[in-house]
């Protein structure tokens, strides 16, 4: 008798003591995004290693409705970074960015990766803050045999390589990603509190302000090549025993150089038929040194294939050190009369992530039940944000024709647009710590012929966030003669001047906490402890159900203190929430290898650390002050989801799906009315956001096809566009802003727009890959072209209109050749990205906002292997 298997391949049974036949009419392909039960899409080692993508981040953008913004942040289908999550083999990332839980994901190497998951519907094994979706992380495991693998790599960019730089004098070690104690608070300092440090009188005040560090000195220089090394070593062990011991290491280290020459602008719009006029038109000009390192290693038992147990280790660290020049016309008014200003910014940053995950995975067989899974997990990260003495400072041209220092006691900086307001050194810093164990199980049952997996687990989740900022503002006393204020930086603030009691020096941290509430320490936490239960039932060879349901209890704490405001006291605030979250899924295959998913879900959005607290904190990555909220509320999403697939050939398929999500109390950002220099979280009335999204991968056999030479049998086609659309309205019907609840009796800001796409969401993405893999000829390589749709960038306010992002494509080329030398396996690799060099364009108002050329970046690399690799 005949039956159909699951996936409807249908199998021939013979009976007992007969040949057994077996006919194949599907085929089987063994692709993870078909056989899971939820709409998702895979990026291999393979598919990773044919592009010329050396980040997550960069890789990401190229599948299916994901974008890449600022060169850190996935955005999936046009939602924000605060909708999506990132899980390093199944846990949560410590993360250095200020008030985010986001991780940058360039800092992340391909080296590293055996996959990445992309899981843009919501199943009850991933946490409940799902979204847009959920990016999977899955490092490399355990080796199946010894192997040792080093590459090199140099190359540069056009805009940037070879020519003028802008530098200051930083550390010894700045080449390693390590401030060597040079841009240290001095000791003296350090010592001193806030309240300490403004309550000490003449001349000890003197002696502080002249014991900072003073290097001052600008100078160009030959921007360097590129170069990155890095290096892989397996080693497996097989014991009589049936164990296997396995272990993997890796190690990279990479040096970049970038300049970056933009056109800078800004405007005053008026409101009166859009009418504007141009208060800013400056060239800025930067030029930024990253240093990325990565270490990881992997350590794994397996027990006769039954059972593992393994531990790894991730440290993953980004050092940027940037110069940076505005030059041009600054004006309160109209830039056609405006003021000859040059600023600069010094600033050294130190990113630094680190996972350390201790897993098992174990099978067992009892009674009817067999391949029963228990896996359990327990995860140590931190993640830490380093910027010390970021250095910021303004010269205008004054009335005489010459350049002097801008500060509050000399120059009328509030006339200014786009300045620094006195001459400033900050130091912050960021700790983010999390902890997370849990366990996850699966019951398989055959019941009435059906396939049934019950799953269920449990975890618990704590993070723990601190930060702190010291703020140092610089300033001419009344008895500094007027050529004071014309000297070079490194001539101002040297010990002459402070001698003579011509310079004075405040801390603001303490000032700022108690005159305007901005306080300098700040911490969060983030307590969730959730269980759930799922069932995934192959119901009959054609026809898969998956029904769960998530539980989580969340804490949320946050508090800011400084100056006279102590911790624990007026800002300290909690917020619990408890949630549950539905999901279900159907897959219908009603023809061998066609399929249909539709899949519905409940998801949330809640606060994410300090936006809960009614508090005032500065960004130390961009200097703005950000106010907290404490009438926020969780946004509430319904998600709904429906995909056609085809799996045509043993690579080949095609898939149409659409998409739906409708969102409650969106959390979106404003500014506070009356202090438009502070931004503010709040709840906007309702949002939705749908889209359509097209794949077809295709072997490309032309051989086969045309007898072009069987050489042109190994090219691969990849091709995905979507379409997304998106609204969000911010104020209900007959409500104002007024209406809106925001700490401290304050309102937002008038809107410039009540609907208006969601921030960062592109109407149109796209990529179109061709691959060539030829083993026998040693050749690899693709042609890879990313398309992104325009997009709002930052949203207006008032009369300001949103500001946009123009459409912009690129388009980048890898080439690869295997060969053996000397005895030696060897690959030479070239990489060119940006081919057609297309500008970076941002509009505000059909006006030019900013603009740069990002150039065209090439690398060549050459790899030696050693055993399998």
């Amino acid at each position: 008798m005949a039956e159909e298997a699951s996936g409807g391949n249908q199998i021939a049974i013979a009976p007992p003591n007969v040949m057994e036949e077996v006919v194949v009419l599907g085929q089987f392909v063994p692709d993870e995004k078909r056989t899971t039960s939820e709409v998702s899409n895979v990026l291999d080692q393979e598919a990773l290693s044919l592009l010329a993508d050396t980040s997550v981040g960069d890789a990401l953008q190229r599948v299916t409705g994901l974008s890449l913004v600022g060169g850190k942040y996935v955005y999936v289908r046009g939602l924000g970074e605060r909708y999506s999550s990132t899980l390093l083999d199944g846990v949560r990332i410590s993360s250095p960015v200020p008030f985010q839980k986001t991780v940058p994901l360039d800092i992340v190497p391909n080296s590293i990766v055996r996959n990445l998951l992309v899981q843009k519907t919501f199943s009850p094994d991933y946490p409940g803050d799902f979204s847009g979706g959920v990016v999977m992380i899955r490092t490399k495991s355990t080796p199946e045999e010894n192997y040792l693998s080093v590459k090199a790599q140099v190359g540069g960019n056009s805009e940037s390589t070879g020519g003028d730089g802008l530098f200051y004098h930083g550390g010894r070690d700045d080449n390693w990603g390590y401030d060597d104690g040079t841009r240290n608070i001095p000791d003296n300092i350090r010592a001193l509190t806030s309240e300490q440090f403004e309550s000490t009188g003449f001349p000890d005040d003197r002696a502080l302000g002249a014991s900072f560090y003073n290097f001052w000195h600008l100078y160009e220089k030959d921007v360097k090549p590129n170069y990155t090394g890095d290096a892989e070593l397996g080693l497996r062990y097989d014991l009589d025993n049936g164990m296997s011991i396995g272990f993997l290491a890796a190690g990279k280290y990479g040096n970049d150089w970038q300049n970056r020459d933009k056109d800078f602008r800004r405007y005053e719009f008026t409101g009166v038929g859009g009418a504007s006029t141009q208060t800013v038109d400056y060239r800025q000009f930067t030029t930024r040194q990253t240093v990325n390192t990565s270490t990881f290693f992997n350590l794994g038992v397996d027990f006769n294939n039954d059972h593992s147990v393994s531990l790894s280790h991730i440290l993953l660290r980004q050092s940027d050190d940037e110069t940076q020049q505005f030059r041009g016309l600054s004006s309160e008014d109209d830039v056609t009369s405006g003021t000859e200003v040059v600023s600069y910014r010094f600033q050294w940053t130190e990113n630094e992530i680190r996972s350390t995950q201790l897993k098992g995975e174990h099978f067992f067989n009892f009674g009817s039940i067999n391949g029963a899974r228990l896996a359990w997990r327990y995860a140590d990260g931190s993640a830490s944000r380093d910027a010390p003495d970021t250095r910021t400072y303004t010269y205008a041209r004054n009335n005489q024709g010459l350049e002097e220092i801008v500060t509050p006691n000399r120059q009328a900086a509030g006339d200014l647009r786009e300045v620094f307001q006195a001459p400033d050194r900050s130091f912050a810093k960021l700790r983010d710590e999390i902890e997370e164990y849990g366990f996850d199980a699966e019951l398989p049952l055959l019941i009435s012929d059906a396939d049934i997996n019950v799953k269920f687990g449990w975890s618990e989740y704590e993070r723990l966030r601190e930060s702190d900022e010291r703020l140092f503002r610089f300033d001419l006393t009344s008895s500094a003669p007027s050529y004071v204020a014309l000297m070079t930086p490194q001539q101002l603030f040297g010990n002459t001047n402070w001698g003579l009691g011509y310079l004075d020096v405040r801390d603001f941290s303490a000032r700022a906490a108690n005159a305007s509430g901005i306080f300098p320490f700040a911490e969060s936490g983030e307590d969730t402890t959730s269980y759930y239960v799922g069932v995934d039932a192959q119901i009959t060879p054609r026809i898969r159900v998956a029904l769960g349901v998530r539980e989580e209890d969340t804490t949320l704490s946050a508090d800011a203190w400084g100056g006279n405001t102590l911790q624990g006291t007026v800002n300290s605030v909690e917020q619990d929430y408890s949630d549950t979250l539905p999901s279900a899924s159907l897959t219908f295959e009603f023809v061998n290898d066609m399929q249909l998913r539709l899949a519905y879900s409940e998801t949330v959005n809640r606060p994410s650390l300090l936006e809960i607290t009614g508090t005032t904190i500065r960004n130390p990555e961009d200097s703005n002050l950000y106010r907290g909220n404490v009438f926020l509320k969780p946004a509430t999403l319904d998600n709904l989801d429906l995909r056609w697939e085809w799996y045509f050939g043993a690579a080949d398929s095609v898939s149409v799906g659409v998409f739906r999500k409708e969102f409650d109390d969106p959390i979106e950002i404003g500014k506070v009315q009356a202090q438009n220099d502070i931004f503010t979280w709040f709840n906007g009335e309702e949002a939705e956001l749908e889209g359509v999204e097209i794949e077809v991968t295709k072997d490309l056999t032309f051989h086969q096809w045309f007898g072009w030479g069987e050489h042109w049998d190994y090219l691969t086609l990849n091709a995905n566009v979507s379409f997304i659309d998106s609204e969000v309205t911010l104020l209900g019907a007959g409500e104002t802003a007024v209406n809106v609840p925001v700490t401290g009796n304050r309102q937002i800001a008038q809107l410039f727009r009540n609907k208006r796409e969601m921030t960062g969401q592109s109407d149109i993405l796209g990529n179109l890959v061709l691959r060539y893999a030829n083993y026998d000829l040693g050749l690899e390589g693709s042609l890879a072209y990313n398309y992104t749709g325009e997009r709002i960038v930052l949203s207006g306010a008032e009369n300001a209109p949103d500001i946009i992002e123009e459409a912009r494509g690129q388009l980048d080329l890898l080439l690869r050749y295997s060969f053996r030398l000397f005895g030696q396996d060897l690959e030479a690799e070239v990489k060119v990205k940006n081919l057609l060099d297309d500008e970076v364009v941002w509009r505000q108002g059909g006006r030019l906002y900013e603009r740069y050329d990002a150039g065209v970046s090439y690398s060549l690399g050459l790899k030696a292997s050693l055993g399998g690799s």
